[in-house]
């Protein structure tokens, strides 16, 4: 292969990638797409923050309830609001966030004063579904209630504006708005008589981050059809 026709290769395929990704981000983003089907990324390590909304909190403090999280979840603190972080390491979604399931590990715990409890493990965001499954196991206070079957726990509203996926560098980013659930209400209303959360409108503001590294092969792949 000569020098010139590597050199234009090189261009074409440069080019091409910037098309892919602009077609793509416009998709994220509510644009017109569309030069690809938008690929599947595989997630590498990222993390998901739950923080829980001033409504959100304030209900759960007004009712003694306490947030937790259940190992290797852990609690952090975002930009002031103590919040839930599920460590993520599997799965994979579609770059313009129409299909794709992420589990996320560990779980998250509501804690009332006097011993009973409530933790949401086995969670899995769906995203053609716009839900978070999981199940529900109360402890504590009598003989607790046996493990569900998953259930939708809470509900996905993708904010698309906050939505980065960098595929040079194997990155991505994306926030939603996490409401109750049909399951996850009545959750908390087997473990605690009532719902210690709003019932309408969003209680966590969620953020996720991390490695998206397949994004570049799976561009490549697609570069050579």
């Amino acid at each position: 292969m000569s020098l010139q026709w590597s050199r234009a290769v090189a261009l074409g395929c440069a080019a091409a990638a910037t098309a892919c990704v602009l077609s793509w981000a416009g998709v994220a983003t509510g644009l017109t797409p569309s030069v690809l089907p938008a690929p599947q990324l595989k997630v590498g390590k990222a993390q998901a923050d739950l923080c829980p909304t001033a409504a959100a909190a304030k209900a759960l403090a007004d009712q003694g309830v306490t947030l937790g999280a259940k190992s290797p979840a852990v609690m952090a603190h975002v930009d002031g609001r103590t919040c839930v972080r599920l460590p993520m390491t599997r799965g994979e979604f579609a770059a313009d966030l129409s299909t794709g399931s992420v589990p996320a590990d560990g779980g998250i715990t509501f804690t009332k004063s006097g011993g009973r409890s409530l933790s949401l493990t086995g969670i899995v965001f769906e995203f053609g579904e716009r839900t978070a499954r999981g199940t529900a196991t109360v402890e504590g206070a009598a003989a607790g209630a046996a493990r569900r079957q998953p259930v939708d726990l809470f509900t996905l509203d993708f904010q698309l504006d906050k939505t980065k996926i960098d595929v040079t560098k194997g990155t991505a980013e994306g926030a939603a708005a996490l409401g109750l659930g049909k399951g996850g209400d009545s959750a908390l209303k087997d473990a605690f008589g009532t719902n210690p959360l709003p019932a309408q409108g969003a209680v966590f503001d969620a953020t996720a981050g991390g490695d998206a590294t397949q994004a570049v092969q799976v561009l490549s792949r697609a570069l050579l059809l």
